[in-house]
């Protein structure tokens, strides 16, 4: 048998040597089932895999048991708890700005401006807006105080949306509308219906798609054939109804609007005119001395002497020191603010 050298190692059969393998032992039977208690293993030697576990539930007097601090933390958390569940509710409500009553979030109107109103009060203000034929871009605005955020078209269909509120919105919005560029103008038949046309040409007849009758393109009347001038010269001389009440407004002191000739009576303050019908709709401002369009930026430049007095830079006042039309409205209008 050869010898080892020196300094070789000695070396031993193989079966000789510990083997120390890791086993993986099956859980018990009763792990798998129904039963919770813990379990542990007793007396394992992990070495030897021939040794088989011993396993026990574990006793109920060696479970952990929580400190007291541990029921404090506990109570700490359940009051958090609710108060983000109070949270919660209080995001899915909201305060009616109108009626300022308590509604569920998906019952209200948002607001592009975020005001929120609920679906009762906002219906209700969408109704009286149509009946009032108030449903312009500029007109169908926010319901809060000094909040011009429009609202949109689709807010309104879903408010009024299967009621005869809904074709009447669409009518009088169709009615109402004015084109913003100066390219196009708005001319409206005799028979109702409202008609766009180019604003380049200045004289002229446009038909109607409605009733096929020729309009005049300057006064929107039917006078087919004979020049817009000759016609309301006729029209003076021969509608006695307009005679008649030509003469009432010139013993009334009354003045017509420069765009819609709606007549209009001052019966106290300046002479800076608002016209409120229904086709100027507070739009068209004019001096009721002489007649003359006005702008927000003449509204003193035109009146050097005094808003009160009539006068104005088309019509200088000639006569007294005053006019006793002067006087005669500022004691209505100190009558007013006693009263």
């Amino acid at each position: 048998m050869p010898q080892p050298f020196k300094n070789e190692p000695s070396r031993m059969p193989c079966n000789d040597l510990p083997v120390r393998l890791p086993v993986m032992l099956p859980l018990k039977p009763e792990c798998h089932g129904h039963s919770r208690k813990p379990v542990q293993p007793k007396n394992v030697c992990w070495d030897d895999p021939r040794t088989p576990p011993d396993w026990s539930p574990i006793s109920p007097a060696k479970s952990r048991k929580f400190p007291s601090t541990d029921s404090g933390f506990a109570r700490l958390l359940g009051a958090q708890f609710e108060e983000e569940a109070r949270n919660k509710e209080e995001k899915e409500h909201f305060t009616c700005q109108i009626c300022f009553m308590d509604q569920k979030l998906d019952e209200g109107v948002n607001l592009d401006c975020g005001h929120i109103t609920c679906n009762e009060c906002f219906g209700a203000y969408i109704e009286v807006k149509i009946r009032e034929k108030c449903v312009t871009v500029q007109e169908m605005v926010c319901p809060m105080p000094k909040c011009f955020c429009p609202i949109t078209e689709h807010q309104v269909m879903g408010s009024v949306q299967g009621t005869p509120l809904l074709d009447r919105f669409l009518d009088t919005r169709a009615e109402l509308y004015r084109p913003d560029n100066p390219i196009e103008k708005h001319c409206r038949c005799p028979c109702g219906e409202a008609i766009i046309v180019e604003s380049a040409r200045s004289e002229g007849f446009i038909k109607c798609p409605t009733c096929k009758e020729e309009v005049c393109y300057k006064c929107q009347e039917r006078h087919a054939g004979v020049p817009c001038a000759e016609f309301w010269q006729w029209r003076k001389e021969n509608d006695k109804a307009q005679q008649a009440f030509e003469e009432l407004m010139s013993e009334q002191g009354w003045k017509s609007c420069p765009v819609c000739q709606a007549p209009t009576e001052k019966s106290f303050g300046c002479n800076y005119m608002t016209c409120a019908s229904a086709t100027c709709r507070g739009c068209t401002h004019f001096c009721y001395i002489c007649g003359d369009k006005l702008t927000h930026m003449e509204h003193f430049l035109h009146f050097p002497d005094g808003l009160f007095r009539d006068a104005c830079q088309n019509k200088r006042f000639e006569g007294d020191e005053s006019s006793p039309d002067f006087w005669m409205q500022l004691w209505r209008m100190f009558q007013g603010v006693r009263g």
